[in-house]
């Protein structure tokens, strides 16, 4: 596949009800292909074309009721990407703060101008951005605990990365209160505008119950100054923000590990264990590691976390993110929509942009493959959370692959090129022979 040219001087390419019913066709036709269907690629194959046809590097929908910009080069991902939501910037889109303002309508993910600025250093603090953070060897017990019993399912891998997450944010929790399954349902109706514009009232008290619980928990912190958990190193690290917003950060938390924290794990786990070897080379380096009790022995799984961001790079768990400029009528603007498979599996990237290579993460100087890639965003809007997950990933993988010796291979991942839409497992997880 081909992409436009890299310069906007011509303007976005026009996308109208026509080309939309063409997109709708295409992907209808693809899911008749069954188990080979690859609907990113699809997607992708039509933003190609229309950008084609008018000499364009973005494509505009003008549809009544549907003003999105679809962003379709590196340059202006960069643009929107590299400056803080203030007033001169992208602020969130109002798809995505329409739907977070369900949840918890405070989110650092929706906040723009001074109320942003407050809230980053504070998700940082807590959140251990850019350093081992200050519980790591306390969450490694725990991450290690929760995934003590060998996956044989995605399914398995949601419920042991709900138990790292209780545990890692929340610490000790009655089992029938069951936050992982709160956090997650909420989720659903977040990411479903139907769904919550129809039924969202019928979840405020699954809602009042999950707040209830963290409120609970931060007023406990104070009587237990040593506890190591994210809701503890929140209520300290709390200054000039009132305790109602900082709450409203920690779903978002929450859900990284059962939702996109799980999709990335599974990915990962498949992807290793079906390259022989990837494999060997992940067992040789977990072999040498030394105690995977011990947190410099995660610090040293290089290649292992080399695996992870390449899985994110060709299959991101997260396919999208809305934007919206913050100056002009906005009412009248589209919305700029980053949209991940396309813009990280350009060809121009280089002849192995579908290719899983994760020794490309290893080398001095990123290639262009790796440089393109959002898994954790770029720039003042990269994730806080990016060191804490992998953290999680590469304990949980560990003890998989290295101690329990689970096997997740899937055919359609042994080979390259990948497609560029992760493909559906179809066959439940092995453990090898002679693994205790």
């Amino acid at each position: 596949m081909t992409t436009g040219p890299q310069s906007k001087g011509s303007g976005p390419a026009r996308a109208g009800v026509l080309d939309l019913l063409h997109l709708g066709a295409a992907l209808g036709a693809d899911l008749l292909r069954g188990k080979n269907s690859d609907p990113a690629a699809t997607g992708r194959r039509w933003a190609d074309e229309v950008m084609q046809r008018d000499g364009a590097a973005d494509v505009d929908i003008d549809v009544p009721g549907l003003p999105l910009e679809l962003v379709g080069n590196r340059e202006h991902s960069d643009e929107v990407l590299s400056t803080p939501p203030d007033a001169d910037g992208y602020h969130a889109g109002q798809t995505k703060i329409a739907a977070m303002r369900f949840l918890a309508p405070g989110a650092l993910t929706i906040a723009n101008g001074a109320e942003w600025r407050r809230l980053r250093p504070f998700n940082e603090r807590v959140l251990g951005t850019g350093s081992p953070h200050p519980f790591a060897l306390t969450f490694l017990i725990g991450i290690r605990a929760a995934f003590a019993g060998a996956v044989s399912s995605e399914a398995d891998v949601r419920a042991a990365m709900g138990r790292a997450m209780v545990k890692i944010v929340l610490g000790d929790v009655n089992p029938a209160l069951d936050p992982a399954g709160d956090v997650t349902t909420l989720f659903g109706v977040v990411q479903k505008p139907v769904k919550r514009a129809l039924l969202g009232a019928l979840y405020q008290r699954r809602r009042e119950r999950l707040y209830a619980l963290l409120r609970r928990k931060w007023e406990s912190a104070a009587e237990r100054p040593h506890e190591e958990t994210l809701i503890a190193l929140a209520s300290r690290e709390a200054e000039d923000v009132d305790r109602e917003t900082l709450l409203q950060q920690i779903p978002h938390w929450m859900f990284t590990f059962t939702g996109s924290g799980t999709d990335l794990l599974v990915r990962t786990l498949c992807l290793i264990t079906s390259r022989p070897g990837t494999h060997a080379r992940v067992q040789a380096e977990i072999s040498a590691a030394g105690s995977l009790d011990r947190v410099d022995s995660v610090a040293r799984l290089r290649f292992l976390e080399a695996c992870i961001l390449e899985t994110g790079r060709l299959f991101p768990p997260v396919t999208r993110t809305f934007h919206q400029h913050a100056g002009g009528d906005a009412a009248n603007q589209h919305e700029v929509v980053h949209y991940f498979p396309l813009l990280q599996r350009d060809d121009r990237l280089g002849p192995t942009v579908h290719h899983f290579r994760p020794e490309r993460w290893l080398e001095p100087t990123l290639d262009e493959a790796a440089a393109a890639s959002n898994l954790f965003l770029r720039g003042p809007r990269a994730c806080p959370g990016m060191d804490l997950i992998l953290f999680v990933c590469k304990i949980a993988l560990a003890r998989q692959i290295g101690e329990l010796g689970v096997d997740a291979r899937q055919e359609r991942l042994t080979h390259d090129p990948l497609p560029v839409s992760f493909p559906k497992i179809n066959a439940r997880f092995r453990r090898n022979a002679g693994q205790p």
